[in-house]
């Protein structure tokens, strides 16, 4: 387990450490070219990230919720299956049905 953290670790250093060089050679490249340019390709970094962040923080939650009615509709079917001869003695499918359709379309 120690030797996988280290060697994630270690590629996650190398690959910043990868980025950071290639956005500092790129940064002075299109600095002798225009110095504008560079202002302009960062504020567009900015603002796009900016955005991403918005967007992306309403899509945390959603993600979380669409988990959590999962796990309650599997919960569920594994509780259907397992009563399932009981179920089926006192006539009950119509009212298990109800209630794993009615556990998908309750609000989390």
């Amino acid at each position: 387990m120690c030797v996988i953290f280290t060697t994630i670790s270690l590629s996650f250093l190398l690959i910043t450490l990868n980025a950071i060089v290639t956005v500092l050679s790129l940064i002075g490249v299109l600095w002798a070219i225009s110095a504008t340019l560079v202002g302009v390709l960062l504020a567009y970094a900015v603002v796009g990230t900016g955005l991403s962040i918005l967007i992306g923080h309403r899509l945390i939650g959603l993600n979380y919720q669409q988990y959590q009615k999962e796990a309650d509709f599997r919960y569920s079917l594994v509780r259907v299956r397992d009563n399932a001869e009981s179920i089926a003695f006192y006539r009950g499918e119509k009212r298990e049905s109800r209630d794993l359709v009615g556990r998908l379309g309750r609000p989390c």
